[in-house]
C-alpha cells in the first residue's frame, strides 16, 4: 500500500509566514504513540501557533480526529515536512503496519487536551539563516561597494531597528515545558495510581519528570512574552522591534535533552557557545524580517535588550561582547554578506547600542579537558563573561542568597554595574519550578560506619551523629506548620557488601542522615520577574504591563506585600523584610537545592554515582568580573 509517514509530536512542519522557519509539532494524542511520540491529528498545533487541518487522512481516526502525516498542512500554510520511518498511513481502508503500543488513556481518565503551544522563532531552513558566518563566495567587504549602497539607500526612511535577545536557563526550555504539561497528572486529572501510570509511560517515551519537559516556564520566556512586537512601527519615529528566544543550554525543541556534555558542562550542540550562535542566527534572522516587513527603510540605529538566566546568562554576556565587537565581529560579517543595510554616515560606535542587559543569577558552569571537568572552577574556555562598565547602558544582575551549591558557582559583575542579592535559590530568581513541588532529600551529608552484621543500626555511632544532625537541621525552621505532608526525621539504611568468602561477609555499612520531606510552592520566582520587569521598564526596555489577573504570573496574596518590599530594595536598597517573611519564605518558596541525593552518572550505574547538588564546603563560590587574558 501506498502511504506517507505518520507526523508525531515533535516531528517538524516548514512555516512560510515571516519569521517563523521551522517549527516542531507541540500536542498530539494522550494514548497513541508511533515510535514512542505521541501520534498528530487534524487541530494539532505547532511551535508557531499554527493549526493542522490541511491534507490530511480523513479515514483514518485517532481519538476521533484524521491523523496527521508528512505532507500535511497547517493554517499558516506550513508543510508537515517529518515524520516516523516506521508508520506509513495511506489513503485506503488497508490498516497501517504497526502494532500500537498498550493505551496511556485509563479506564475512567479524562481525555487530555493539548497546552496552548509557546510560539517559539526557531532556526530557519534557508542557509541565508546563518548568514551571520562568513563563507568563501561572500560579497567583498562592504568598503568597496559603499558608495553605490548609499546611492540606494539615501531615499529610504531611516529607522531605529530594536531587538530583544532572551537566552534561557540550563534545561529550560517554553515548547518542552507545553509539551510536557501533557503528561502532568494534575493536567489530566488523574487520581495516585493513575498519576503513577502516567509517570512511568512518560519515562518511557523521553519525557523525564527530571527534564526541559518537567520544568514550568522561566522568567526569561515570561518577560520575552512581555517584550512589545512591533516589526512596523505604529507611528512615525517610533522603533521597529523584534523579538528572539534562544532555548537553554543541554535542550532541543521536542527532542530529549542532552545531559553529556550539554547539561554537564556547558559544552558540545546544546552548549552555551552553540546558543551564542543560536542567538546570531535569531538576530540575522530578525534583520531579513525587518526588511520584508520595512521595504521602505533602513536602520540608523540598532538598539539590543539582551536577557540570559543560569548558563543562559553566561550565553547572553558573551553574545553582548560579540555584539560589542561591531565592525569587527558577527554584526560586520552581516554587513559585507549583504544582510545589514545601513544608512549613509551610520556611525558604529554610537550607533550600536546596547541598551539593557538583564541577568538571572549568571552560573557559566563550563568543564573541560583544561580543567578536569570541574564547572566550579573560573576556566571557562572561549566564553567571555566579562562586561566592561561601558558595555551597556545599564546591567542588572539578580542574585540567589540562598544558593550555595558546589557546582553553581556564581560569575559576578563588577561595578558600575548592579547586583543584587534576594532571598531564594538559582531557579527561585530564574524560574523553572512547578506551581507546586515536593522535596524529598537528604540536606545534610550521610554518615556511615562499618560494623559487624549483628549491631543494630540504631546503636551505631553513624546513627547517633546523624539524630545530631537531624536536631541541627531543625534548626533552619523548614517546615511549614500547615503543611501536614512535612517531616524530618533521620533516615538509617543498611548496605551489605557481595559475599566474597573473606571476614568482610560478616560486615555490613549502616548510613544514616536527616531526611526533609516537604511542600513547596514555586511562586517566588513570580516576584523576581516583576523586580527586573520594573528596572527594566524604568530603563526604557519596551515591555508590556504584566496582567495580575493571569494565573501564570499572579501573585499570592501573602507575597504581594513581599514582592513590593523586594522591589523597593532592588531600586534603592531599603525595605528589608521583617522575620515573619523571612520565616514564610523560608518555610514555603525557597526551594532547598543543595542536598546529598545521589543521581546517575553518564554510565547510569551504582558506580557512577554523582552528588550534582552538593553544597560547597565553605558556602557560595563566587568568581569576580575580570577581563579575559589576552592569548600571547
Amino acid at each position: 500500500m501506498t502511504g506517507k509517514p505518520a507526523a508525531r509530536l515533535g516531528d517538524a512542519t516548514s512555516c512560510p509566514k515571516k519569521g517563523h522557519g521551522d517549527n516542531p509539532i507541540v500536542s498530539g494524542s494522550p494514548d497513541v504513540f508511533f515510535d514512542g511520540l505521541p501520534a498528530a491529528r487534524a487541530g494539532d498545533t505547532t511551535a508557531c501557533g499554527s493549526v493542522l487541518t490541511g491534507n490530511i487522512i480523513p479515514n483514518v481516526l485517532i481519538n476521533g480526529r484524521p491523523a496527521v502525516v508528512q505532507g500535511s498542512l497547517g493554517d499558516h500554510g506550513n508543510l508537515v515536512i517529518g515524520g516516523s520511518g516506521t508508520v506509513i498511513i495511506g489513503t485506503s481502508h488497508t490498516p497501517a503496519p504497526f502494532v500500537p503500543p498498550e493505551p496511556l488513556n485509563l479506564d475512567g481518565a479524562p481525555v487530555a487536551r493539548a497546552p496552548a503551544a509557546p510560539e517559539l522563532p526557531q532556526r530557519p531552513a534557508s542557509p541565508n539563516a546563518r548568514a551571520w558566518q562568513q563563507e568563501p563566495g561572500d560579497p567583498a567587504p562592504y568598503g568597496l561597494e559603499e558608495e553605490d549602497e548609499e546611492e540606494e539607500l539615501g531615499s529610504r526612511q531611516a529607522v531605529t531597528l530594536r531587538i530583544g535577545v532572551f537566552f534561557d536557563g540550563t534545561g529550560n526550555n517554553a515548547a518542552n515545558s507545553a509539551i510536557g504539561a501533557q503528561c502532568r497528572a494534575p493536567a489530566l486529572g488523574l487520581g495516585e495510581q493513575e498519576a503513577l501510570a502516567m509517570v512511568q509511560r512518560c519515562e518511557a517515551h523521553h519525557l523525564d519528570p527530571d527534564s526541559s519537559y518537567a520544568n514550568d516556564v522561566s522568567n526569561i520566556w515570561r518577560l520575552y512574552e512581555l517584550y512589545r512586537d512591533e516589526p512596523v512601527p505604529k507611528e512615525a519615529g517610533n522603533p521597529s522591534i523584534f523579538r528572539v528566544y534562544v532555548t537553554g543550554v543541554g535542550t532541543t525543541t521536542g527532542k530529549p535533552d542532552t545531559r553529556f556534555p550539554g547539561q554537564a558542562f556547558g559544552r558540545g550542540a546544546t552548549g552555551v557557545l552553540a546558543k551564542v550562535d543560536e542567538g546570531l542566527t535569531l538576530l540575522a534572522q530578525a534583520l531579513d524580517s525587518f526588511e520584508e516587513e520595512n521595504p521602505g527603510s533602513t536602520p540608523a540605529k540598532l538598539e539590543l535588550d539582551i536577557f540570559g538566566f543560569s548558563r543562559g546568562a553566561a550565553a547572553a554576556r558573551h553574545f553582548a561582547n560579540q555584539i560589542l565587537l561591531r565592525e569587527r565581529g558577527p554584526l560586520g560579517t552581516l554587513r559585507r554578506a549583504g544582510k545589514l543595510g545601513l544608512v549613509s554616515g551610520f556611525d558604529w560606535r554610537d550607533d550600536v547600542v546596547i541598551n539593557f542587559i538583564g541577568l538571572f543569577d549568571t552560573v557559566a558552569a563550563l568543564g573541560g579537558w583544561d580543567d578536569w571537568g570541574d564547572p566550579s572552577d573560573n576556566v571557562n574556555g572561549g566564553i567571555d563573561l566579562y562586561l566592561a562598565p561601558d558595555a551597556a547602558r545599564q546591567v542588572v544582575h539578580l542574585v540567589a542568597r540562598d544558593e550555595y551549591r558546589r557546582n553553581f558557582a556564581l560569575n559576578q559583575v563588577s561595578p558600575p554595574h548592579r547586583e543584587i542579592v534576594l532571598p531564594g535559590a538559582h531557579s527561585d530568581l530564574g524560574g523553572g519550578y512547578p506551581p507546586l513541588d515536593s522535596e524529598r532529600l537528604y540536606p545534610i551529608r550521610p554518615r556511615s560506619n562499618w560494623v559487624s552484621r549483628a549491631t543494630s543500626p540504631f546503636s551505631t555511632l553513624a546513627y547517633q551523629q546523624a539524630q545530631r544532625d537531624t536536631e541541627y537541621a531543625r534548626q533552619a525552621d523548614l517546615l511549614d506548620p500547615q503543611d501536614r505532608t512535612a517531616r524530618l526525621e533521620t533516615d538509617v539504611w543498611e548496605h551489605f557488601t557481595p559475599f566474597s568468602g573473606g571476614r568482610s561477609d560478616q560486615m555490613k555499612y549502616v548510613l544514616a542522615a536527616p531526611y526533609l520531606e516537604r511542600r513547596v510552592y514555586g511562586h517566588l520566582s513570580r516576584v523576581y520577574m516583576r523586580v527586573m520587569h520594573a528596572l527594566a521598564v524604568e530603563a526604557g526596555v519596551p515591555l508590556d504591563f504584566i496582567d495580575e489577573q493571569d494565573s501564570k504570573l499572579s501573585l499570592p496574596a501573602e507575597l504581594v506585600p513581599i514582592s513590593d518590599k523586594l522591589l523597593a530594595w532592588a531600586r534603592s536598597g531599603s525595605g528589608a523584610l521583617d522575620m515573619e517573611e523571612e520565616r514564610l519564605l523560608r518555610q514555603r518558596y525557597v526551594h532547598l537545592s543543595a542536598n546529598w541525593n545521589a543521581a546517575a552518572g553518564r554510565g547510569g550505574s551504582v558506580l557512577d554515582v554523582v552528588f550534582v547538588n552538593a553544597p560547597a564546603e565553605r558556602g557560595r563560590i563566587r568568581h569576580a568580573d575580570r577581563p579575559r587574558e589576552k592569548k600571547r
